[in-house]
């Protein structure tokens, strides 16, 4: 049977139509002597799907880092990040699916903080910049930080659910640790004696150590303590 596409309808239809956004309906000229703005061009379904995604990982992110995951609801989720109660059940799964992805995230936001220019460093310098990003980043509310931290105190705690994906998240900070340290004693800049897997347990804890000091204490000068640690690094580790 051939379909006929009809060319009219009411003015409600219309405008229902241009409404929802499934047709660009009819555009109104704009007013003598005003510029009409630019279209935006249409966000593709990928693009939604990345937005929501965001939104709900950022309000994730708020909400532990004020009153931790254990009370934490997905449906409290997709409310705070203006969604559906459903939405973030429907985008990870699960609860444990939900703080899998937040662990990912809290790094993305932690690289994305590394200035361009030093993204090709290697060895020791990698280890200077990393201690100077994680004492001087710009989210003075430290949501970040403060999550990371209440999701590792909540995490060996018996039966938890996030142990496993934690752990998972340490290793792999360590191992970039590792990675520049080992690159460092082959370079020459890093002394050979220097063990390449205990240092980083040490360098990362005290920097976790740190930041878990100051979140109860803000009297802790940040800066005097990343430029100690420096000098330390420079000591301990460097040729």
């Amino acid at each position: 049977m051939k379909t006929t596409v009809r060319r009219s309808g009411s003015a409600a239809a219309q405008q229902h139509v241009g409404a929802i956004g499934e047709a660009p309906g009819r555009v109104a000229a704009p007013a003598p002597g005003r510029v009409a703005a630019p279209l935006q061009p249409r966000r593709t379904q990928a693009q939604r799907r990345a937005q929501a995604e965001q939104r709900l990982l950022d309000a994730a992110l708020e909400i532990v880092a004020r009153t931790g995951s254990v009370r934490m609801t997905l449906a409290q989720v997709g409310e705070a990040a203006g969604y559906s109660r459903g939405l973030a059940a429907h985008r990870f799964g699960s609860k444990a699916g939900l703080l899998r992805a937040l662990a990912a995230h809290i790094n993305a936001r932690f690289v994305a903080q590394i200035p361009a220019a030093s993204a090709n460093l290697s060895g020791l310098a990698v280890i200077r910049r990393n201690i100077r990003v994680y004492f001087e980043r710009t989210d003075r509310t430290w949501t970040t930080t403060r999550a990371l931290l209440v999701m590792m105190t909540e995490g060996f705690m018996e039966g938890s659910a996030m142990r496993g994906d934690l752990a998972e998240y340490n290793r792999a900070a360590l191992a970039a640790l590792e990675k520049h340290i080992r690159i460092g004693i082959a370079a020459g800049e890093v002394r050979a004696d220097v063990d390449p897997v205990t240092m980083p347990v040490i360098l990362l804890g005290a920097m976790r150590g740190v930041m878990l000091q100051w979140l109860l204490d803000g009297d802790i000068d940040l800066l005097r303590v990343r430029d100690r640690m420096l000098e330390l690094v420079d000591r301990t580790l460097a040729r």
